[in-house]
């Protein structure tokens, strides 16, 4: 375990970086590939620290940006392989495959083709704890965050969770960083020498980018490479078959006792609480979240957190408050005793899955919908119990999602265009008790910007349609 007292600052340092990297690029021509959020964050960072850049974006209408005191021209539309032939260097935004024949191209020539978090990688030498997987990152990640600076770690919380890796870099860094990595950072991150990494569990997602599951496991596999520690979640297999291979010391957690993991569930004083190996740490008769995932999501937070020399049993007033995150198994309204549950942040059928297991008894009226991203949504139907017993399905991928399920499924299935018309729809069935769950399990990219977009519409049209709240 690393000891707090030795997680110093080191400005000095992070200059000195700063200054080699200057002269590496000195000349260099360098071009950001994408200039959505993160190839912003670059394209501020690089112009920070006087290193010139251009940059691409595929779409046809992307205005100039304004980067403090200067306006940077975008060369939009149609990538022209003239550009990325005169570049040497590219840094290549995650929503940007690497697959593109010009980025293949340029690896091939052996060019240097990086991503924001390869850079940030490059640029500091404090702790990192890294975690990735198919669901629950974004929850494991702020956790692990609330949790060290409720212990006196001053810890940074960035990364694909909405704040850039880039922009967490300041002169003054903190004792550590706490980065949640998507499968697509990580295909462009080689130095990443993480204090503490996990893969917190894996279901297929981003079927429309990887040519095969195994494709999309070993992106999110370079996580564990070169960790000190690796956290495995002992529940699910592919990821304690992934973990094998890997020489590092091994933290585990899961539900399953059979398999000792070091944080773990059990009995103790009349209720259920979390143990680490035999020391009891936490009544989770208290917390405000509910569900197994969320369960499995505190276990894989302090699990993480213990690389560090704290008292964890100290981080129990932040779990007990943490009522979770929005758009992620959000309870929006108990209007005349129906539970309406906004869960938009599940865009694929692991994190619909799960969700669905911490509902069980109550009639249950799930809501799926959006961009399939080439799932195969026969896989949901193991989640897909006796209380479950209507299913609406709206969206681009609709037909694709009630054909899937309609003969092999239990539920009733009614399907519509929108999330609104299922909204009305619902409201006129639902009775005391029912829950309505809006899960989608896809992308939201069909009809909304993205998923808070996506669960903000959800939330306000059952306020305005159920409750009769203006907006």
């Amino acid at each position: 375990m690393l000891a707090i007292d030795s997680l110093q600052t080191g400005e000095d340092v992070f200059q000195m970086k700063i200054s080699d990297l200057k002269q590496k690029w000195k000349d260099k021509t360098i071009l950001i590939v994408g200039c959505g959020a993160t190839g912003l964050s670059v394209a501020k960072f690089l112009h920070k620290n006087g290193i010139e850049f251009t940059i691409a974006d595929s779409r046809e209408n992307v205005t100039d940006i304004s980067v403090e005191d200067r306006q940077y021209q975008i060369i939009s539309g149609e990538f022209r392989e003239s550009v990325f032939e005169n570049s040497d260097i590219l840094i290549v935004s995650p929503g940007v495959s690497i697959k593109h024949p010009y980025i293949q191209k340029a690896i091939h020539q052996n060019k240097e083709v990086i991503g924001d978090v390869e850079l940030f990688c490059q640029l500091t030498d404090k702790p990192i704890i890294a975690i990735t997987g198919s669901n629950g990152k974004s929850t494991v990640t702020t956790l692990v965050g609330k949790i060290l600076n409720a212990l006196d770690i001053d810890a940074e919380v960035g990364g694909n969770i909405g704040i850039p890796s880039l922009d967490l870099l300041q002169e003054h860094e903190p004792q550590c960083y706490i980065l949640e990595l998507s499968s697509f950072q990580l295909e462009t991150t080689s130095s990443l020498k993480a204090i503490a990494s996990v893969v917190l569990n894996l279901s297929e997602d981003h079927m429309d980018r990887y040519d095969s599951f195994a494709e999309y496991i070993n992106a999110k596999k370079k996580i564990l490479n070169n960790s000190e520690s690796i956290v495995v979640n002992i529940d699910d297999p592919l990821v304690v078959e992934l973990s094998e291979s890997i020489k590092a010391n091994k933290i585990t957690f899961g539900l399953d006792l059979n398999k000792n993991p070091d944080f773990y569930i059990d009995k103790y004083n009349a209720s259920e609480w979390v143990f680490q190996k035999s020391n009891p740490l936490l009544d989770i008769s208290n917390l405000k979240v509910v569900g197994q995932h969320n369960k499995q999501n505190i276990l894989a937070a302090l699990s993480l957190c213990s690389v560090f020399e704290v008292e964890l049993s100290q981080a129990v007033n932040v779990l007990n408050e943490f009522t979770g995150l929005e758009h992620r198994s959000q309870v929006i309204s108990h209007y005349n005793n129906v539970t309406w549950i906004n869960d938009s942040k599940a865009t694929n059928i692991g994190a619909t899955s799960a969700a669905l297991k911490g509902f069980s008894g109550n009639d249950l009226f799930l809501i799926l919908g959006g961009q399939a991203k080439g799932q195969k949504f026969s896989d949901l139907l193991p989640a897909i119990t006796s209380n479950v017993k209507h299913i609406f399905v709206f969206g681009e991928d609709s037909n694709l999602i009630f054909t899937a399920l309609k003969d092999v499924c239990e539920a009733k299935l009614t399907q519509s265009k929108t999330l609104e018309q299922v909204i009305e729809l619902i409201r006129n069935v639902v009775k005391d008790d029912d829950v309505v769950l809006f899960s989608p399990a896809c992308a939201s990219f069909d009809q909304f910007d993205n998923y808070m977009h996506r669960g903000k519409v959800f939330t306000q049209t059952v306020l305005e349609k159920v409750e009769g709240v203006k907006s």
